[in-house]
């Protein structure tokens, strides 16, 4: 006997063991149906409890019971007009047929039947594709295509006023806007009950849209055309330089390479070249900062070794010379052991003054040198003070220096972006010649060496020719002389 059946008589009713909830059985999950194993050892015995339903599934793939029962009563009302609408057109296009095929009946009822046959049979087929949650796009336009094709019929058979063409429309076009609608509808209900997430725009949507929009894109067209025949008008020489300056950016110099691409790429390897600079001038200043900050403070400290070698000499001095005077004093006083008292009184006040003065001398000494090194120290901190803070200076100078060229870069590729796209190839290489003047240029002005300096800024300029950058400067400095033939 399976496991299903015993599944069954115990209790579990036509339930799917695939949403039985299996028991952790040895710290593991047994799933249902699992043939006993060949190991030895003791057998045990699975059990399993069906838990119904889990709570994802009843939210996500659940009934809708309101949405399902709306979308077949719009079935029903779209059935009983396609009936309905099905007779009207079938006699329009019989008739049709009669009156042109001879007035053969039987050609004309067959004629007649067939574009509503291919509807009604790409209707069922776009449906069962909706229902499986399955693209149904090539049903649909082929229901469109049978609906146009009574559609013709039945203008052409209808009498030639507004009022005969509008009652012929009116079947076939409703007809097909509320069956294309039901089937994606279908389809979208579809996708939502399996969990997918699939989507489609209804073609007649799509046709409308392109109609509506068709005459406005029509206007600008036009609109553009007349603007630009009415420039060429005012300035026909300009305008054809436009149009040849755009051929010769857009037209591909190479497969993926065109002259605009090409500039574009080189100012922006220059720009990358200011920021390399820039960021090479900024971590030389950091590290020039850093080896004068570790130099003072090596200095430093190397001042302080040496201030605190002299004073252990000094002490050490200032002992001996003390031990010295004591052995002289010692030396004294045995040799004078002998003499009276006042003699050895008078030594004695004698030898305590000397020792007191002598006292006073090394700490006067002692002090002195103390004070002078404590001088040399703060005089060494002072300076290291100095080359910290200019070491600061330097090092916020170069920050800033980053920060301006930065700035500097940013409103260069601005300038470069806004003459790139507002002035001409003429202006840039005015401007390019202008530079020449402010720069100091001796050629700037000289008609003879024009051809030379065309040659430089053509290029750069965005011209494809060296001559015509040569006649645009010809023309520009023959203009600056008349004007200072003018002054």
């Amino acid at each position: 006997m399976s496991i299903k059946s015993l599944w069954r008589r115990a209790g579990g009713g036509g339930a799917d063991l695939g949403q039985v909830e299996p028991r952790t059985i040895n710290g593991g999950e047994v799933a249902p149906g699992t043939p006993w194993g060949s190991e030895p050892g003791v057998r045990e015995i699975r059990q399993y409890a069906y838990t119904g339903r889990s709570r994802a599934g009843r939210e996500g793939g659940g009934r809708d019971l309101l949405s399902g029962s709306l979308l077949s009563a719009a079935g029903l009302v779209i059935a009983a007009a396609l009936v309905g609408a099905g007779y009207v057109a079938y006699e329009s296009q019989r008739l049709f047929s009669v009156a042109h095929n001879g007035g053969d009946q039987a050609r004309a009822a067959i004629t007649a039947a067939l574009p509503d046959a291919g509807w009604v049979a790409m209707a069922l087929v776009a449906l069962v594709a909706a229902l499986r949650g399955r693209s149904s796009a090539r049903a649909r336009i082929g229901v469109v295509i049978f609906f146009a094709l009574s559609l013709g019929a039945q203008v052409m058979y209808a009498e030639r006023t507004p009022e005969g063409v509008l009652v012929a429309v009116i079947a076939p076009i409703a007809l097909a806007w509320m069956l294309e609608s039901f089937v994606v509808e279908v389809r979208r209900w579809a996708s939502t009950r399996r969990g997918l997430d699939l989507d489609e725009s209804p073609i007649l949507s799509g046709l409308l849209t392109s109609v509506v929009r068709l005459p406005l894109v029509t206007a600008q067209i036009i609109a553009r055309l007349l603007l630009w025949v009415l420039r060429l008008g005012f300035d026909r020489s300009g305008t054809w330089a436009g149009v040849r300056d755009w051929i010769l950016d857009e037209a591909p110099l190479a497969p993926g390479r065109t002259a605009a691409s090409l500039r574009a790429q080189a100012a922006i390897e220059q720009a990358g070249g200011v920021e390399q600079a820039a960021e090479r001038v900024r971590v030389a200043a950091l590290a020039e900062a850093q080896q004068i900050k570790d130099a003072a403070r090596a200095e430093a400290e190397h001042t302080r070794q040496q201030a605190a070698e002299e004073i252990a000499a000094a002490r050490a001095e200032a002992e001996r010379q003390i031990a010295a005077v004591r052995a002289s004093a010692d030396a004294q006083v045995s040799g004078a052991a002998q003499r009276t008292d006042q003699e050895i009184s008078a030594v004695r006040e004698e030898t305590a003054e000397q020792l007191d003065r002598m006292r006073r001398e090394m700490a006067a000494a002692l002090e002195r040198a103390r004070e002078q090194h404590r001088a040399e120290l703060a005089q060494r901190e002072a300076e290291w003070q100095g080359w910290t803070s200019q070491a600061q200076s330097e090092r916020e100078q170069a920050a800033e220096q980053a920060r301006a060229l930065a700035n500097e870069l940013a409103e260069l590729r601005a300038e470069h972006a806004l003459l790139l796209e507002v002035t001409s190839s003429k202006a840039r290489l005015i401007a390019a010649y202008e530079r020449l003047r402010s720069a100091g240029d001796l050629r700037y002005g000289d008609r003879e060496r024009v051809a030379e300096v065309a040659r430089e800024l053509y290029q750069g300029a965005g011209l494809a020719s060296e001559g015509t950058a040569r006649n645009y400067l010809y023309e520009y400095v023959s203009g600056i002389a008349r004007d200072e033939a003018m002054a």
